[in-house]
């Protein structure tokens, strides 16, 4: 008897499953060091630029900060355009880095038969090395501020987590459309351009919905960065980052309600794939 025989059933494929990941966790490895190698393969600064770009929009976009915000303070708005540009930048480079994974890889199809789902969750890993480099930004803007240190910073992974929720949520339904239709990859940048400017990342939430009309401002909280940068920025500066407890939940419901539709309608096509590729 062959024990290494592989039954697909159809029935099996129908969500995601961690029991039949597990048995391919080494693959997931194996195509996250690869992604991570090519990444800055002659790359002059190599992976400097998980520093450098991060870097240059937090100067840039806290610049704007502190000229347009009311505070007046320079310090505190850049260490709060710190705290969410890199948070957003995570949620970018999952989002882009998944929506694009399918077709990248679908050299790999026609090889072995493997779950599908591996090659986004591959993704996220090389985006949490480019993360947590990048944390080294927002360190220094601690030490050099003498900003002090709250008990809510343990709340912390949790909105990272809630971050790689959105982005591999989203991504993933962006994936499965990207399969057939190949505008995704235009269209993707437009949307993240777009996001960068309706989520907190700038601005605080207070500041959006002091200007907006009121009907439009759970129309605004049902993006779902918003919890999660609201979240971390409480989690790093205690106090009111928390603009409005119902808008946080209201958002923090949609991140799950995302993910739960882009896993539902990549394993629903993801037997198509072949078809197109």
């Amino acid at each position: 008897m062959n024990k290494d025989k592989i039954i697909i059933d159809p029935n099996l494929s129908s969500f995601f499953s961690f029991k039949e990941l597990l048995k391919y966790k080494t693959l997931l490895s194996n195509l996250a060091r690869r992604d991570f190698l090519v990444r800055y393969k002659q790359a002059f600064a190599g992976i400097m630029w998980a520093l450098i770009k991060p870097l240059m929009s937090i100067l840039v976009f806290g610049y704007i900060s502190s000229k347009i915000s009311s505070t007046g303070n320079t310090t505190t708005n850049f260490l709060y355009v710190a705290s969410a540009m890199l948070l957003w930048q995570l949620f970018s480079n999952v989002f882009n880095e998944v929506s694009n994974s399918i077709v990248g890889n679908a050299n790999l199809f026609s090889k072995v038969y493997f779950p599908k789902i591996v090659i986004p969750l591959s993704t996220i890993l090389v985006c949490l090395v480019d993360f947590f480099i990048s944390l080294i930004i927002l360190v220094v803007l601690f030490i050099v501020s003498g900003q002090s240190i709250h008990w809510q910073l343990i709340l912390a992974p949790i909105f990272i987590l809630l971050t790689l929720i959105n982005g591999f949520g989203i991504g993933l339904y962006f994936a499965t459309i990207n399969v057939k239709f190949r505008d995704v990859k235009f269209i993707v940048p437009v949307i993240l351009q777009f996001g960068l400017y309706v989520t907190p990342v700038i601005f605080s939430t207070k500041y959006y919905t002091d200007r907006l009309p009121e009907w439009l401002h759970w129309l605004f909280c049902l993006n779902p960065m918003v919890g999660a940068i609201d979240g971390f920025k409480y989690a790093l500066f205690g106090g009111e980052a928390i603009y409005n407890v119902n808008y946080f939940i209201a958002s923090i419901c949609m991140s799950f309600l995302f993910l739960f539709i882009g896993v539902k309608y990549f394993y629903k096509f993801e037997r198509d794939f072949v078809d197109y590729i």
